[in-house]
């Protein structure tokens, strides 16, 4: 062996290995470049790595049969020893592999410099806004499928580590609209565009996709799958996966594919769920409760089908727990008691988590579980540990922020805030969900800030709107906050909430007068607890609104509705004292906004 080895060293087959790897990954980082520039194909580039890793043995070969001689290459066994100049050969090869590893590694130091930029840039350079694809079936009932594939197109790209994906709302905003690429994406904020079309009749499905940069119009990838329905599953993972590489995303092939699974090999199931995506999206748009309670079904329907379809059950859960908030619109929508609500959620989340095939997507799951559980700090811990896996995982920043709003932590919330600013920016509803939390977790120049941004790019959405109006006024703002008001009420936003926002401004400008007015137009009206808890609280009187509280003898779940506010004082429930504070969790409260009416003390109540 160590004669082989010597001769090995002595025909200099040692020093050509180790040069033609040098030089080969010089060539490659070059071929990147280049291939990138001229905009190659994929294949293009691992054919030039194959063809190079091919060439390394026929490399040795050549270097053990055949020597350089001052006649020319001869073969190895007809040179004399005294003749061969391997030994000069030698010398040469030691200066080009020299001269290989110094520009490699000038190479690396560059490339790292290069690449050492902030997140944000290439967030958006690895951006994409998927527009909801176009429903080209002669059965316009269609519409869900072409719908409820887009959004899951959408999730399953969201579910990649490090690719920016524009919210479902925002994208959602073009539908059925013929706007310019460049000016949709630049509305979005995004880099990319995925548009299509679904065209579905009797046993042929028919899927077009392309992936379009937006700078330049340039069609990245395209294709059109021409299959059966039962071969749904795969073109959405298809579809999902190409993406992915052709944004050149960082995940190794086989970690992408397990990425972008649709979780389910049931094409019944799956379709079931689809249309329950569509029939939420729907709610989101007109916010009817009979669409909410629909979407159930068919999510339902799609865990009979296939009993370990874990998104299928996560959506279930999110239905169940927005029945357990006192202040959210699907309260009480079911003939369902407490008890029953919080069993279901149980039910459903349980089962999310334990089919649960990725473990990114598992956090999640569990971070849903252990806010409805009363339990904040695990909370925040599943989401922090989802957030770093997946940075602008909305669920995940949203639980955060949530969370740290309950515990009156700021800091956390202000270690996330350049990651919410950046995926709330194209989407008002989103926005104006994380505005509320932003404020109640102490960033209220932050969200001051933010409101102004949103107010001048959506002038007239009445969300935006009615929780700017309360974010201006908390900063101080509050002539600016007086001019939106007119929008809101211009639009078709409930006069119950008008009568709220004109209660708030006039206890800012200390017309008590005014403010009398509509709290007295508001406790006639509210027909809920929790309303009136917020009327009581700005107009004045947070004993009373306290009061209103205990005397409804709430369930845990209806307290922990309130606890969000800063002004809601915790310590006069024992049920909520005995669940937080063995957890070390104890929100300091206040009195009241900063806007709170100023009664004299001789009428105060």
């Amino acid at each position: 062996m160590g004669k082989l080895f010597a001769e090995l060293k002595r025909r200099n087959v040692v020093r050509v290995g180790i040069a033609y790897m040098v030089l080969g990954w010089v060539a490659l980082q070059v071929g990147d470049i280049l291939f990138d520039m001229f905009e190659a194909p994929v294949w293009v580039g691992k054919t030039f790595a194959g063809l190079l890793l091919l060439g390394l043995p026929f490399a040795l070969l050549f270097a053990w049969a055949f020597e350089m001689t001052p006649e020319g290459v001869k073969k190895t066994a007809e040179v004399d020893a005294s003749d061969s100049i391997t030994h000069s050969t030698g010398r040469t090869l030691n200066y080009v592999i020299i001269a290989a590893l110094v520009v490699a590694l000038g190479y690396s130091m560059w490339s790292n410099k290069a690449t050492d930029i902030p997140v944000d840039d290439v967030a958006v350079d690895r951006s994409i806004a998927v527009l909801p694809f176009v429903n080209m079936s002669s059965d316009k009932e269609q519409e869900w499928f072409a719908d409820g594939l887009t959004e899951e197109i959408l999730n399953s790209l969201a579910r990649t580590p490090d690719l920016l994906v524009a919210s479902r709302t925002s994208s959602f905003q073009y539908k059925g609209q013929n706007q310019d690429i460049s000016a949709i994406a630049t509305a979005l904020g995004v880099a990319h565009i995925l548009e299509g079309s679904v065209r579905r009749g009797g046993d042929r499905l028919r899927v077009t996709a392309q992936l379009i940069r937006a700078n330049d119009g340039f069609h990245l990838w395209s294709e059109t799958f021409d299959r059966k329905p039962k071969d749904v599953i795969a073109i959405q993972e298809d579809v999902a996966f190409e993406i992915a590489n052709a944004l050149k995303t960082a995940m190794d092939p086989a970690a992408l594919k397990k990425m972008v699974s649709a979780g389910t090999a049931s094409v019944a199931a799956y379709e079931a769920y689809l249309e329950g995506l569509a029939l939420e999206g729907k709610f989101g748009v007109d916010g009817s409760v009979e669409d909410w309670r629909a979407a159930l079904d068919r999510h339902e329907r799609a865990t009979r089908t296939d009993p370990n379809f874990a998104q299928a059950y996560y959506r279930q859960s999110l239905y169940w727990v927005d029945e357990l908030g006192i202040a959210n619109i699907g309260y009480g929508a079911s003939e369902f008691t407490a008890d029953e609500v919080m069993e279901n959620f149980e039910r459903t989340i349980d089962a999310a988590i334990r089919f649960a095939g990725d473990p990114t997507m598992k956090l999640r799951f569990q971070a849903l579980k252990a806010s409805a559980e009363l339990r904040y700090r695990d909370a925040m811990n599943f989401a922090e540990r989802l957030l770093a896996e997946h940075p602008y995982d909305f669920d995940g920043l949203n639980a955060v922020v949530s969370s740290a709003a309950i515990l009156r932590d700021r800091s956390t919330a202000e270690k996330y805030l350049p990651q919410i600013q950046r995926i709330v920016s194209d989407d008002a509803l989103t926005l104006n969900q994380l505005l509320n939390n932003m404020l109640f977790a102490g960033l209220t120049e932050e969200a001051v800030a933010m409101t102004r941004d949103a107010v001048k790019r959506f002038p007239n959405h009445a969300f935006v709107g009615y929780q700017g109006h309360r974010v201006l006024l908390w900063g101080g703002a509050t002539d600016e906050a007086r001019a939106l008001i007119d929008s809101v009420r211009r639009s078709d936003f409930p006069e119950q909430n008008v009568n709220m926002m004109l209660l708030r401004q006039a206890c800012a400008e200390g017309d008590l007068a005014a403010a009398e007015k509509y709290f007295q137009l508001l406790e006639s009206d509210a027909d809920d607890v929790g309303s009136r808890f917020v009327v009581n609280v700005v107009y004045g009187n947070p004993q009373k609104a306290h009061q209103l509280v205990i005397d409804a003898n709430l369930d845990l779940q209806g307290l922990s509705s309130f606890l969000g506010y800063p002004y809601f004082d915790h310590t006069k429930f024992p049920a909520l004292v005995a669940v937080l504070e063995p957890q070390g969790i104890s929100p300091i409260s206040i009195d009241g906004p900063p806007y709170t009416c100023k009664h004299p003390a001789t009428t105060s109540p």
